[in-house]
């Protein structure tokens, strides 16, 4: 690993959100939170600390709610090198929520990142497109190719069973999608309303980048490489695997 490499997260903190129950990972999840599911013989959460920390990151805070003392027990010994925060806005709280607790843990920049997804990141590319965009937040995407042919309807109204004339076919389409990590700025915070934070979980972010949007301030920064997450007991099995090709392509090259 170069110095520089291990030096780009080092003024920047890093809030891990960790918080969910993981229902669709039942029975996985009946003591355990979501990032403490062993892939690959370690929590998940094991893996993303330790990606962060291998780039720099000195301070992490990890956002926990479901069995929050499962994570606070695993790490009574924080990993070396490192400064661990513990912030808890409850179970039923939302993403928003839980960031919005942590927001004192915040810097001038900082990095969010999902206990269940590991990416490996071009860091510093990230972080030179962010600060080039001059923008308050970036998100990061990865593209989708749709299987179809897409349709577009000229009447918004038409539903099943009914005609109307069309606008556009796309054939296979290429689609961008939010994969679970972003940076943003304090002022970005300032767009966080009490209208916001009152939503359902999913709803309250998703709200804050729309409004990052209409104020002209969300760039988003795409990514190719290897992302690994799970939701549901099929999805762990496959991240089993796919987390085990990604060590072993790591430690041969």
């Amino acid at each position: 690993m170069s110095a520089a490499r291990d030096a780009i997260l080092s003024q920047i903190p890093v809030v891990i959100l960790c918080g969910g129950s993981g229902v669709r990972l039942r029975p996985l999840t009946d003591t355990a939170p979501k990032g403490m599911v062993p892939v690959h013989g370690r929590p998940m959460l094991d893996h993303v600390v330790d990606f962060y920390r291998d780039h720099g990151a000195r301070d992490i805070t990890l956002c926990t709610g479901y069995r929050g003392d499962v994570i606070r027990d695993h790490y009574a010994m924080p990993p070396e090198g490192i400064t661990l925060n513990f912030s808890d806005a409850g179970e039923s709280a939302s993403m928003l929520q839980r960031l919005w607790a942590a927001r004192d843990h915040a810097g001038e920049t900082s990095l969010v990142a999902y206990c269940d997804t590991m990416i490996d990141l071009d860091i510093g590319a990230l972080l030179a497109s962010h600060r080039d965009s001059s923008r308050a937040a970036t998100i990061v995407t990865a593209a989708i190719r749709n299987p179809f042919g897409v349709v577009d309807f000229a009447d918004d109204t038409v539903g099943d069973g009914h005609a109307g004339p069309v606008s556009g076919f796309r054939e296979k389409p290429t689609f961008h999608y939010y994969i679970g990590c972003f940076l943003f700025q304090r002022r970005a915070l300032e767009l966080i309303t009490p209208e916001l934070l009152a939503l359902p979980d999913g709803e309250g972010l998703v709200g804050w980048l729309r409004a990052l949007i209409d104020a002209g301030q969300l760039h988003g920064f795409r990514h190719d490489g290897l992302q690994i997450t799970f939701n549901t007991v099929s999805e762990h099995r496959e991240a089993e695997q796919a987390l085990a090709r990604y060590y072993t392509y790591a430690e041969s090259s």
